[in-house]
Order: C-alpha cells, then sequence, then structure tokens
C-alpha cells in the first residue's frame, strides 16, 4: 500500500498542489460516511462544501486536528441537511434516528452498522411502499419535490399544472404519508429503547 504524505504547512500557506493531494486522500472516505446518511448526490455537495469551508480556514486551524476537522463537519453538514428535511417534512423523529446512527457510526461498532444498514434499508422499503400508495400526479409531484429537490414552480411546468396545484399535491402527499407511517416509526422508537 502506497503512503502518501501531506505538507499541512504547505497547504494552510495555499499550496495548491498540497491541498489537491489531501482533497484526493480525504474525498473518498468523506462520501463514505456522507452516504451512510445523506442521497449521494446530497453527499457530494456536502463534502465538497467540507472542502471549501477547510480552504478558507486553513491557516487558523491546528494542523494535527484536520482530520477530525474534516469528519466532523461532514457529520455536522450531513445532520444540518437532515434537520432542514425534517422540518420540511415535519418527521423530527428521522433526525431522532440520524443522530442515533452517528452516535454508533461513531463508537465504530460492526454490529451497531450492520444495525443501521438493515434498519436503514427497512425504513427505505416501507417508504417506497407507501409513496407507491399514492395517486400518480400526488407521487410525481413529491418524488420531484423531494427526491430531486425541485421547486414547485419548475415542478408545474415539468407537469404542465399550476404551482397551487403542485403545493396542493405535495401537502396531500406529506399528509398522508405521515399518517401511513406512524405506525413504523412508533415501531422504531419501541425497538430502539
Amino acid at each position: 500500500m502506497q503512503t502518501i504524505s501531506i505538507d499541512i504547512n504547505k497547504v494552510q500557506k495555499g499550496d495548491e498542489t498540497e491541498f489537491r493531494l489531501l482533497f484526493n486522500l480525504f474525498y473518498p472516505r468523506l462520501m463514505s460516511v456522507a452516504c451512510r446518511f445523506v442521497p449521494e448526490h446530497i453527499a457530494e455537495d456536502i463534502v465538497q462544501s467540507v472542502f471549501v469551508m477547510y480552504w478558507e480556514q486553513k491557516s487558523a486551524l491546528i494542523p494535527n486536528a484536520i482530520h477530525s476537522f474534516l469528519y466532523k463537519c461532514t457529520q455536522n453538514n450531513c445532520l444540518n441537511y437532515l434537520k432542514h428535511q425534517a422540518v420540511v417534512l415535519g418527521h423530527e423523529e428521522e433526525v431522532r434516528l440520524a443522530e442515533e446512527r452517528m452516535a454508533f457510526q461513531l463508537a465504530g461498532s460492526d454490529a451497531n452498522e450492520l444495525w443501521n444498514e438493515v434498519v436503514e434499508r427497512d425504513i427505505r422499503k416501507l417508504l417506497k411502499a407507501s409513496i407507491s400508495k399514492l395517486p400518480p400526479k400526488c407521487r410525481q409531484a413529491f418524488e420531484l419535490s423531494y427526491f430531486k429537490e425541485m421547486t414547485y414552480k419548475e415542478i408545474a411546468e415539468a407537469m404542465h399544472i399550476s404551482s397551487r396545484t403542485v403545493e396542493e399535491h405535495v401537502q396531500k402527499a406529506t399528509k398522508f404519508l405521515r399518517e401511513d407511517l406512524k405506525e413504523v416509526l412508533f415501531c422504531l422508537l419501541f425497538l430502539l429503547r
């Protein structure tokens, strides 16, 4: 295995070649962490923003704390994204579950990682099944809004309907999903105790 040597002092002084080495070393690792909590396209944005934040603050950071800084920023940005999504969806419970997953992940236990993967996979299946129960137009508007992160205006143009109709579809879908998944969330709470 090849060892990569990075001169952190050069990075802190603005050496772009050394920064590129740092980026190439940590990018896949941070993506691996971020993809455990958010979709890949969101993880890419989060990890890139972490490197931008690092670059902007590089001279003020302690050289041997870079590893911790990068990982902690990645985890915090993932959590902030999930909190924002929870506010949008009204599912604060998802944030709590994500925080617990992060705590387990930080503990480094293989058993906890396996448990988290199983729970996440099952939640995704249940969510997918619940979404499939929605009327077609309602489902399409919801998926474009939450999975493609399109604005109501963009969705309205794509679906050839008014923005108000899009809003009604998304609200109807959100209300249905809350009701349809409430027993699942209750069971998760019981299992996690």
